[in-house]
């Protein structure tokens, strides 16, 4: 941009700079290859490959390259340095230009490599899976087929999963004949072990700790907790003890960032507020009653996004494009806003920044009959945000939300909370999953 202000007539600009005005852009390199990054970043253009529709794509590089262009006109105003404008201004259009046709030519060449998916296993759980796999195709998978595994019923489902290709003890020989790439163990749709935990986890105000000898298999699994007794090495499961150490460090951060976001907050809390007031009848906060840790009933708090009267009845999930939702509770919906009054649950310590998001009554008590393993989740307090919502999608089922907050409870640490309160700034921006 420096360079064409120096060399080239551009329009509605009173001549050419001098040609020592290059030297200008030399201090300020690395600073806009940081903006860049982060407003990629942050506008999701480093997560999924999945294709955009062009509108779409072009619209967010310029909100990108927009970003980066007032991240340095604050940068100067706060430095207190001079810049040319019009430099500002080359630099903004060139950046948009360069990334719309970097990311289309990358787009429309992305050709992943197909790998064959084989799935041990006929269930629930699985038949989720193969349609997640044919519906996002711009991973590179394809499910050839599926082989019963053990306690699988003969009148297992065939779509989407293909052919079933035989018993567990044929997996070797489709592998070995080059029948797949890859091949997906899922787990059946109960087990006594999940079952247990849920029993037990009526018993944590004793603070049990849950300890598994693993066989080959588990011991291959990711990171682990181990305990060892002489020579035999335990696996910890649910470990209470952990937890103990970690909670006033949790409570800490809750405290302190939660109080530092709700008074930054505080503006755009009022003029949230404002909007539902003049825009449709009723209070606006909206209470509900969730579900927190150990099974606790606790009062939640929202700005109302739906008209008076909407959840009178049987409990049921917000749907995509809700028609229960005002204009301005849509807008508010799609950008979080509603969300900002929980931090005052936050501050009150029946709800963290990070942690399992809480349920309603209603649904909480048909999943703990129907998902096994979901009593584990009141283990901790809930959360503003979690994994499940910075990893998953709004509609997701709860067995699969579940397997995030389980993945959440395992590997709890401070590093895991900024790292998922880093991610839902992402989410908020990107509009994802509303």
């Amino acid at each position: 941009a420096v360079l064409l202000r120096v060399h080239v007539p551009l329009p509605f600009t009173e001549g050419l700079l001098p040609a020592d005005r290059v030297a200008l852009a030399h201090p300020v390199s690395l600073l806009v290859v940081a903006l860049q990054l982060l407003s990629l970043y942050f506008l999701g253009f480093y997560e999924s490959p999945e294709p955009r529709p062009r509108l779409q794509l072009l619209l967010r590089l310029a909100t990108a390259a927009a970003a980066v262009g007032i991240g340095l006109t604050a940068y100067f105003f706060l430095a207190d340095r001079t810049f040319p404008r019009s430099v500002l201004l080359v630099f903004v259009v060139l950046d948009w230009l360069l990334l719309a046709t970097w990311r289309l030519v990358g787009q429309s060449l992305h050709r992943p490599r197909r790998r064959r998916v084989v799935l041990v296993g006929g269930g629930r759980a699985a038949r989720e899976l193969a349609e997640k796999i044919g519906q996002h195709h711009w991973h590179g998978l394809d499910v050839v087929g599926w082989v019963r595994a053990p306690g699988d019923g003969p009148g297992a489902a065939i779509e989407p999963m293909g052919p079933c290709l035989g018993e567990v003890a044929d997996v070797p020989s489709l592998v070995a004949a080059g029948r797949c790439d890859d091949v997906i163990l899922v787990s059946g749709d109960d087990s006594w072990q999940a079952r247990l935990l849920d029993r037990l986890a009526a018993t944590r105000s004793q603070h049990p700790n849950v300890l598994l000898l693993p066989g080959p298999f588990e011991s291959l699994i990711g990171r682990m907790r181990y305990r060892w007794v002489s020579d035999v090495p335990l696996i910890d499961v649910v470990a209470a003890s952990e937890w103990t150490l970690h909670r006033p460090w949790k409570r800490l951060l809750d405290s302190l960032a939660g109080g530092l976001l709700l008074l930054l907050s505080l503006p755009l809390l009022g003029v949230a507020a404002s909007m539902v007031r003049l825009t449709s009848p009723g209070p606006v906060l909206y209470r509900q009653v969730r579900v927190g840790q150990g099974q606790r009933p606790f009062t939640l708090y929202k700005l109302r996004t739906m008209r008076m009267g909407a959840e009178e009845g049987e409990e049921v999930l917000a749907v995509y494009r809700d028609p229960r939702l005002t204009p301005v509770g849509a807008l508010l919906r799609r950008t979080r806003i509603d969300e900002l009054p929980q931090l005052f649950n936050v501050l009150a310590g029946t709800m963290s920044l990070v942690g399992p998001r809480p349920e309603r009554p209603g649904f909480v008590g048909r999943y703990l009959q129907t998902v096994p393993g979901y009593a584990e989740r009141f283990s901790l307090p809930p959360g503003l945000t979690g994994l499940a919502q910075v990893n998953g999608d709004y509609h997701s089922s709860p067995e699969n939300k579940l397997r995030y907050d389980l993945a959440y409870v395992a590997n709890r640490s401070l590093w895991l909370d900024l790292s998922i309160l880093v991610r839902t700034v992402r989410i908020v921006l990107t509009s994802r999953g509303v």
